[in-house]
């Protein structure tokens, strides 16, 4: 108890008038429109693209949103791959999105046709297909800063005719395996007379029947390509570079696909009528397979035990496609640590190489002659048709100038004679200096598990968060800060030491040729990224406060209330009514739509 002596007077005193009530704020007198218009330009319509738009314009309100793509039809690499026995490694139903499932693929491993038209259907679902301007190329891209804006140059490839759009938001998702690699070898553009074709720019009308032919490159594409067309062609030279692993499967535990059946059990009509009529059955054959695809970490180390067991596994499944012929196998065997490179299961390749049909040529190119190729050795063997399977263009960086705040083209900045050397993300998605620009799958995207379509999910959720969060509030615009985008990049360096990724193979997984900065992976696994991405870190970015807002933070605000709430429907007051046994108490009231 205070004794009496120790009280302190208290004094009820009027506020005193200070140079604070001069600054008083009045917003406009309108309610507050959390989500004002804006418009969002996204550049390709791959997966990616269409992951984006799709869930963009689900998860942002009055967004107009314009999708740019180059080539005649949407689907990224499974529109420019149709080469003969193009499919995808990866089980059909796993391989699409998890908001939009199909009851009817026809096969374990889908063929590039079904893909590709599984995509059209996504966006023809969603109202999107207007919004994708096909046969148009972006050239260019400059942030205006003092209109927040990006002025996006793109090129109408029918008339050449190239026009300025202009949008809040930049959402780059340029695919990476869709623009052909050619290779610089003498002679093969101005002295060899015969077809040159690659394989992602397969001609419909070609016709290779009967025909001596060079297949260059043993990649996924070569891989499949020479088993699908060796029974038509008369003979094929395969000119091999880099020896790859051949994988009974992608990852383990799937159905190994076989030289007769590539894409491993076909799905009967009564298969695909159950999964139609019973979602259950449907969800159960999901989640066998999408279970297969997390798996514990350790195996990626050089030299770890889990790796070394995996060679040994490889090795015994290229000997048996061989026949056990042991001559063979010491051919084909890679001399660098399995994953360094993308594993791929390639049925029939192997069976089909030993075969008396095909030439298996290891001693390199030394030119191209006007009838055929001059190896290494000195060997000229002559052929109809040159098949390039040489892989694509690296696409880690943007195909077109971007350019920043600082006038600096991101390309210059990440090239690596540039002052930063290599794609410098922040988590990813975004990169400094470039306001209200995002990438869907760019540099550290692709995490660990999990399917590519899944990880377009997670960067189109948190693209989504960053639009809500400029959109919703004060802002013109935002960007990470260097520094954040430095100490993630830091984090990511340290993840792959000693991975199997830095083995001495050449692979687009990184920067360069041989033990170079490894660019493709997330530091982690999905959950890992999912977990990091789910609460963006706000104060790692620079914001810009947009014209209206300079002297109130808070000019949202207002007059008090909501535009939804002076919607006239009545339900929208009572959103936080649900059904009690449904409530996630982990994320009441947290979730944007209420």
């Amino acid at each position: 108890m205070v004794a009496n002596s120790d009280r302190v007077p208290f004094h009820l005193e009027s506020p005193k008038e200070t140079s604070r009530s001069e600054a008083r704020y009045h917003p406009e007198d309108k309610p507050w429109n959390q989500y004002r218009d804006v418009k969002v330009i996204v550049v390709g319509s791959g997966i990616s693209g269409i992951s984006a738009a799709v869930l963009l314009s689900h998860k942002v309100p009055n967004a107009k949103i314009t999708v740019y793509e180059k080539f005649s039809k949407v689907g990224g690499t499974w529109a420019a791959n149709v080469y003969p026995g193009v499919r995808c490694d990866v089980p059909s139903h796993v391989y699409q999105l998890s908001f939009e499932t199909n009851a009817n693929w026809s096969e374990y491993y889908p063929k590039g046709a079904e893909i590709q038209q599984y995509y059209e259907r996504v966006l023809e679902k969603h109202g999107l297909t207007e919004n994708v301007k096909t046969e148009h190329q972006v050239v260019r891209a400059t942030w205006l800063k003092d209109a927040s804006k990006w002025a996006v140059e793109v090129r109408e490839l029918q008339s050449g005719n190239v026009f300025v759009d202009t949008a809040d938001f930049l959402v780059n998702a340029q695919g990476r395996i869709s623009d052909p690699n050619y290779p610089d070898i003498p002679g093969l553009r101005d002295i060899y007379q015969g077809s040159v074709i690659h394989t992602a720019r397969w001609p419909s009308q070609i016709d290779i029947a009967g025909k001596k032919v060079a297949i260059i490159g043993n990649g996924a594409s070569g891989q499949q390509l020479l088993p699908n067309i060796a029974p038509v062609v008369e003979k094929i030279d395969h000119y091999v570079r880099n020896k790859t692993w051949v994988t009974p499967t992608f990852v383990r535990d799937l159905h190994q696909a076989t030289k007769d059946a590539p894409g491993g059990p076909v799905y009967s009509e009564e298969q695909q009528t159950r999964f139609r009529e019973d979602p259950s059955v449907l969800l159960e054959h999901r989640r066998e397979l999408e279970s297969k695809f997390h798996h514990p970490p350790g195996g990626d180390r050089l030299d770890s035990e889990k790796n070394n067991a995996l060679r040994e596994k490889i090795i015994e499944v290229m000997r048996e496609r061989l026949d056990g012929d042991e001559e063979w196998l010491q051919r084909v065997l890679p001399d660098y640590a399995p994953g360094c490179k993308r594993l791929t299961p390639a049925p029939g390749y192997l069976e089909t190489v030993k075969s008396d049909k095909v030439e298996y040529i290891t001693e390199g190119i030394k030119a191209f002659t006007p009838k055929g190729i001059l190896a290494a050795d000195g060997t000229e063997r002559q052929v109809d048709i040159v098949i390039l399977a040489t892989g694509f263009e690296p696409s880690f960086n943007s195909r077109f100038p971007v350019i920043g705040t600082d006038g600096t083209d991101l390309r210059d900045k990440w090239s690596i004679n540039g002052p930063i050397g290599y794609p410098e993300t922040y988590l990813g998605i975004m990169a400094p200096g470039y306001p209200n620009y995002f990438f869907v799958l760019q540099a550290q995207g692709n995490a660990r598990g999990g399917s590519v379509p899944l990880q377009t999910e997670l960067s189109a959720t948190y693209i989504a968060r960053a639009i809500r969060k400029v959109q919703s509030q004060s802002y013109s615009s935002l960007d990470p800060r260097e520094e954040a985008a430095q100490e993630f990049n830091d984090i990511c360096a340290a993840a792959f030491e000693n991975s199997v990724l830095t083995d001495k193979c050449n692979s687009w997984f990184k920067q360069g040729k041989g033990a170079t900065r490894v660019v493709i992976s997330w530091p982690g696994t999905f959950h890992h990224r999912a977990q990091a991405l789910r609460e963006p870190r706000w104060e790692d970015f620079n914001f810009a406060r947009r014209h209206g807002a300079e002297k109130n933070r808070f000019e949202y605000f207002g007059d008090g209330s909501t535009a939804f709430e002076n919607s006239g429907n009545p339900e929208d007051l009572i959103r936080y009514v649900i059904d009690s046994s449904k409530v996630d108490i982990a994320t009441l009231h947290e979730t944007w739509t209420e």
